[in-house]
């Protein structure tokens, strides 16, 4: 087992973590009045929060094509603080160190072992977020600085916390709870920290964008939010495109049951020097039911797409492992767009938690057959901050791809 420089001292870190833990989540009494600003400032700095999170994870991919299997044995490490507010500020650091356990069997996308598939995991230390948090007011809460996004669904906007290099956003944000039912969030993007890391010339996108996302809890109903997303970005100007949508999720109770509905609509055209013509719609429609810890899901998702170069609905900041399949064929939608249906089993009994997911996937235009997939998953909660779990993909192509099949094992710990 190859040991880095950087795990050594992240377990010099963990030692000092593990002295300071008990002390750190201590309440903070309230400030004198006869305090100076350095005593309110010392204060809020050793009353802080630490927090550590650590992932070890195996990833197998047998992938047509592909001469030998990849197999990715990785471990990541979160070591993070949250300084006590002070006149309702505080300031937010966190690392994350990606390291690999054994041999480097796999593509990361920089290591340059193209003759394995890719297993997007590079090695990497890096500031995983630093940011200055800045409540006003209770109802509205700022944030500046390098942070994590998540919106809705994560389906627009996400942190692909799946891969071990998460995605965060060097962004001004603002959340607003103006009355109990009503949520606005607006943030400005200059720059997102993809899971490529640094080493990658896809590591970072510079941008200018704008995202705002409204919502209205209609209490036993269900939740309506719109949004609209502009993004324009600097380096990859295909991605440049206005996306506006509304989404409307809830559950009601049926006897012993509940019926669980989602429905979402969104239109994308382009926007900011995007050199192609993009005019596409979005469409999800997704019901459930559960009953006595099983669920039974059945959904479809449409993102259009024409047949033209460059005219298919993108969503290039979203959490994209979470959709169309575990096995990762579409995270760019083909030109010709792409139709998703599945069909979805669930069931949690005790620390166990189940799914089995059926996906056909087909063009939105051309009537091309793309192929189908099947995905499993089993975890188990091994006390409160431990979990277990395996995941299975299997991606059988037709008119798309390649033949895919990947394995995941994974060992959380997380607080």
């Amino acid at each position: 087992m190859r040991v880095s420089y950087r795990r050594a001292l992240v377990l010099v870190l963990l030692l000092f973590v593990s002295r300071a833990e008990a002390q750190a989540t201590e309440p903070v009494p309230p400030e004198p009045q006869s305090s100076s600003i350095l005593e309110q400032l010392d204060r809020a700095a050793s009353g802080g929060t630490w927090w550590l999170r650590l992932r070890y994870r195996v990833e197998g991919v047998d992938q047509d094509g592909f001469t030998r299997e990849a197999w990715a044995s990785t471990l990541r490490t979160v070591l993070g603080y949250e300084s006590a507010p002070w006149h309702g500020a505080s300031v937010v650091l966190e690392f994350e160190d990606v390291s690999v356990v054994g041999s480097e069997r796999y593509n990361s996308t920089v290591n340059g072992k193209t003759e394995y598939p890719i297993v997007a995991d590079p090695e990497g230390s890096e500031v995983n977020q630093v940011h200055l948090k800045y409540a006003p007011a209770e109802e509205t809460l700022v944030k500046l600085g390098r942070q994590v996004l998540k919106l809705d669904n994560t389906r627009f906007v996400g942190d692909v916390a799946w891969r071990q290099n998460q995605q965060t956003f060097d962004a001004a944000t603002v959340l607003w709870r103006p009355m109990g039912p009503l949520q606005v969030f607006y943030g400005f993007i200059g720059n997102v920290n993809r899971v490529f890391g640094g080493d990658s010339p896809q590591g970072d996108q510079r941008m200018a964008s704008h995202l705002v996302n409204a919502s209205w809890d209609f209490e036993g109903v269900g939740l309506l939010s719109g949004y609209g997303y502009l993004l324009d970005y600097d380096s990859v100007d295909t991605l440049s495109t206005n996306t506006v949508g509304a989404r409307f999720t809830g559950a009601q109770a049926l006897g012993p049951a509940e019926l669980q509905y989602t429905a979402e609509a969104a239109r994308q055209t382009d926007a900011s020097g995007n050199p192609n013509d993009v005019d596409q719609g979005y469409l999800l429609g997704k019901l459930g039911a559960g009953v006595k810890g099983v669920t039974v899901e059945v959904g479809n998702e449409l993102l259009g797409g024409s047949g033209d170069p460059g005219d298919a609905f993108q969503t290039p900041l979203a959490t994209l492992h979470a959709f169309n399949g575990w096995a990762d064929q579409f995270l760019t939608t083909p030109d010709t767009g792409l139709e998703d249906r599945w069909l979805g089993l669930g069931a949690k009994h005790g620390a166990f938690d189940f799914r089995v997911v059926w996906h056909t996937f087909q063009a939105d235009s051309g009537g091309a057959d793309y192929g189908t997939e099947l995905d499993s998953s089993i975890g188990w909660a091994v006390g409160e901050k431990v979990t277990v779990g395996l995941k299975l993909a299997d991606y059988r192509a037709d008119d798309f791809a390649a033949d895919t099949t990947k394995v995941w094992f994974w060992l959380t710990y997380a607080p």
